[in-house]
């Protein structure tokens, strides 16, 4: 989907659109896959202490949200259209400060229902919590601060069953910061979020940001064309909205072919051409066409955009 914005100066009129363009994931993860399964393990906590279980409930509480939070970013991407992802829990275990792989055979017991071919687990999430408060003088008045922070931890593993192979594993680090100025105590659950509640959070922050990083994902950006100068160059436009860019090409190959002394005008009608093409995902030949561009005249955006038609050919290599 196309949306356009028009903008207008005194020597410029041009037209702004939001495209989506697929960006590639990051880590090496394998996209022959049948039936993904995400796997989240939670923590019981020790019984008879309060500090152990309090603990557990906070990883818990995140890990759950991370599952579901993977699943639906997941969802989104071109790898996993049409394929419902499910999410089981596991009780991870706390005997031991290492992360060890899970063996083969307890992965195969955790895809036996589902019969899935790809495991991705949540192998330890820890969520530890920083909180404080103080009061201090805002002229004739007591006023107070406050903060919450919580230091986000999680370990991931993916298991390729087809071929029994470890295929990624990555730690995922981060922390969130609230605060709060207000003429009353500044309280968690108050003026701040919940424990609960900033836990949720952090988990859902864990599992959409390890999405983009396993699978590849859509990326809003913006792009511009030239609609003034002549009336070929508006219809090209009126093309463009309706997302006809062959179309608008013919136009804007007609306004270089009618108009090659007016330098300004072939090189934004050079420089719609190379938009046009990569709508049409032809990268090479939207590149040359900026070649062309400058050729008659030097436009302020062209160097920008070559810039980034040059980053999505790169990435083609890696989706």
């Amino acid at each position: 989907m196309v949306f356009g914005l028009s903008l207008f100066s005194a020597c410029v009129q041009y037209k702004a659109i939001n495209i989506q363009t697929l960006t590639p994931a990051e880590l090496s993860v394998t996209s022959d896959f049948v039936q993904p399964l995400i796997v989240t393990g939670i923590y019981q906590g020790v019984a008879g202490s309060p500090e152990s279980m309090a603990q557990a409930a906070l990883d818990s509480t995140a890990a759950l949200e991370t599952g579901l939070a993977l699943a639906e970013s997941l969802a989104e991407s071109p790898w996993f259209k049409g394929v419902e992802v499910p999410v089981k829990q596991h009780y991870r275990d706390e005997s031991t400060n290492r992360i060890l792989p899970f063996t083969w055979e307890y992965v195969e017991r955790l895809a036996s229902e589902t019969n899935a071919d790809l495991v991705i687990s949540l192998e330890y999430i820890k969520i530890i919590p920083t909180t404080d408060s103080y009061s201090y003088w805002d002229n004739y008045y007591e006023a107070y601060y406050g903060y919450l922070s919580m230091d986000v931890f999680a370990y991931w593993r993916v298991y390729d069953l087809y071929n029994r192979k470890l295929v990624s594993d990555y730690m995922f680090r981060d922390t969130l910061f609230w605060d709060k100025y207000d003429y009353f105590p500044v309280k968690v659950g108050d003026q701040l979020p919940g424990f609960f509640n900033s836990a949720a959070y952090c988990g859902y922050l864990v599992g959409d940001e390890y999405a983009k990083k396993i699978a590849p994902y859509w990326t809003d950006e913006q792009r511009f064309y030239y609609i003034g100068g002549s009336t070929l160059m508006q219809k090209a436009a009126d093309f463009a909205v309706q997302n006809q860019w062959i179309d608008a090409a013919t136009q804007w190959e007609e306004v270089i072919k009618k108009y090659p002394n007016r330098l300004e005008l072939a090189a934004k009608a050079a420089f719609n051409l190379a938009l046009a093409n990569e709508m049409l995902g032809n990268f090479d030949i939207a590149i040359g066409w900026l070649v062309e561009s400058d050729k008659y005249h030097k436009l302020q955006r062209t160097s920008a955009y070559k810039d980034i038609l040059e980053r999505r050919i790169k990435q083609l290599d890696r989706l």
